[in-house]
Parts: C-alpha cells; structure tokens; sequence
C-alpha cells in the first residue's frame, strides 16, 4: 500500500480515501498499525468522486491518485474537481492512470480481467479533460517500458498456477502493456 509506505519512509502526514469499508478497516488502518504510521493520519471509506465531507473540505500539499483513476474514466470531470477543489496553488498532484491505445471495443481479452462497465479512455481524451478543467497538466510521462519486465515474472507465475488462466488473469494487462493495447502513465498536474 502506497499511502503507509509513504508515510513511513517520509514521515508525512496522510489522508486516504478508499471505497471498500472492509479493506479500509482489515487493511489499511491494520498496515499502518504494523508500520508505525497509524499517528500519522486516517484512512477513511468514501468515493473518489464523492469523498467524506471531512476529507472534501481540507486543502492539501500534495494528492496522489497511484492506479486509480481508472475507476472513474467515466466521470473524470468530476474527478478533477474534487481534486482542484481540495487544491492550493502549491499542491502538487501525482497521478498514475491506465490509458487505452485501440478502440475500446477491440479490448474484450483485456476486459476479461478488468472487467470494466465503461470504456477506457486514450491519453488524448484524458488529457483534453484536464485542459478544460481547474488544473494544469505540467508533466507526462508513459511508464509503459517500465512495468513490462514485472508483467513478464507475473505471468509466469500465473501461468503455473492457472495455465489457461481462467482465474488468474491479470497477466491479460500485461500482454495489455506489451502488444500497445494499454499504457501506464503519469501526470503532474497543479491548480490553474
């Protein structure tokens, strides 16, 4: 987890949002216990769109969204509202996203794992909804090359336990990354 391991080696403090209740409780706040990092901050249950009035209503130095976006391709204008609205000029906000390269309609092996309800959209079409929103993209990068290699072990190993993976399918983004379906990238955005 992204938010405890940050906190440990940096000593922030934290604030972090996560729809699933039960992984809020049985994970995230029993990680930060073990990690030394529960004094350091919350966890709370709520909607990346929507998040606790108590989270909505503070203001930030730094917001990272780490491979999660994906979640609310569908709605991404109001994601970046949120986001610009728990914004100051100095925030820094990282985000990492899956981005589709093909036509959605083209991906059916890759929804086999994500099985996602709504399409994912390409960098253009995210990145033509930050132009119009309150933030100001000032940094992109494609990760693609680097999470490539990891993919290649994670499908081995899969493949050992399910050899038609027919439940261990997250190998299928990784072909994903490695046949140009899908990219993982990053954007380092401000408030406009």
């Amino acid at each position: 987890m992204y938010t405890v391991r940050i906190a440990e080696i940096t000593g922030c403090r934290y604030t972090g949002v996560e729809l699933n209740a039960s992984y809020v409780e049985d994970e995230c706040k029993k990680w930060a216990e073990e990690h030394g990092v529960s004094n350091q901050g919350e966890f709370y249950q709520g909607s990346m769109l929507d998040p606790p009035s108590h989270v909505r209503e503070q203001k930030y130095t730094h917001i990272l969204s780490l491979g999660a976006m994906l979640y609310v391709h569908n709605d991404i204008d109001k994601f970046l509202e949120t986001i610009a609205s728990c914004s100051t000029a100095e925030t820094k906000i990282f985000i990492w996203d899956f981005v589709c390269n093909k036509d959605w309609t083209e991906c059916g092996e890759l929804n086999r794992h994500m099985k996602m309800e709504y399409p994912i959209r390409s960098r253009e079409d995210v990145q033509e909804k930050m132009r119009n929103s309150r933030l100001n993209l000032t940094e992109f990068q494609d990760f693609t090359p680097y999470i490539v290699p990891g993919y290649k072990v994670m499908e081995r190993e899969c493949r050992k336990r399910d050899p038609n993976m027919e439940f261990l399918t997250f190998p299928l983004m990784g072909k994903a990354f490695m046949d140009g379906t899908m990219s993982y990238v990053y954007y380092c955005l401000e408030l406009k």
